[in-house]
């Protein structure tokens, strides 16, 4: 998913291909940027609260999206724009203090591995389909696509 982020906004290839001193932050802009609703966080409340009309009760389960939150205009200058130069800023992808993702870290180094090596090896690559043709995978949790077919010059 996040070398389709890249790949459908190919100004943000390029810059990565221009300057790879910008990858780690790529690697923050591909963890904020996806998230954008349809999942969530389960957690259950622990006492009785009101959010924006709703009444919560103590016990019950709320799902937390941190997609929204990772698209907080007031956080996030344009925060449907990917833009690799965005500085780090606290996104919740992996949550947040003792609901931090153990993980997170691994992820992180993972990314900036794969990113590191792919845009130099293949510098041109592009989407050989358009995006609304892509499919993903609706039946797993973690979804991802079926398939990324991409071309790319000799």
């Amino acid at each position: 998913m996040g070398a389709l982020l890249l790949l459908a906004n190919p100004d943000q290839w390029n810059a990565l291909r221009d300057d790879p001193g910008l990858i780690p932050n790529a690697v923050e802009e591909i963890l904020r940027a996806p998230g954008k609703g349809g999942g969530g966080i389960p957690r259950y409340a622990r006492t009785d609260m009101e959010i924006d009309g709703t009444a919560i009760r103590a016990g019950d389960l709320v799902l937390l999206d941190n997609g929204a939150a990772n698209h907080d205009p007031a956080v996030f200058a344009e925060p449907d724009r990917v833009d690799a130069t965005r500085k780090a800023a606290a996104h919740l992808t992996f949550g947040h203090d003792l609901r931090c993702c153990i993980g997170a870290p691994l992820a992180r180094m993972e990314l900036q591995a794969v990113f590191s090596q792919l845009i130099p090896r293949f510098p041109t690559m592009r989407l050989a389909i358009p995006v609304e043709s892509l499919s993903v995978r609706r039946e797993m949790l973690t979804g991802g696509l079926t398939a990324l077919p991409v071309m790319w010059d000799r």
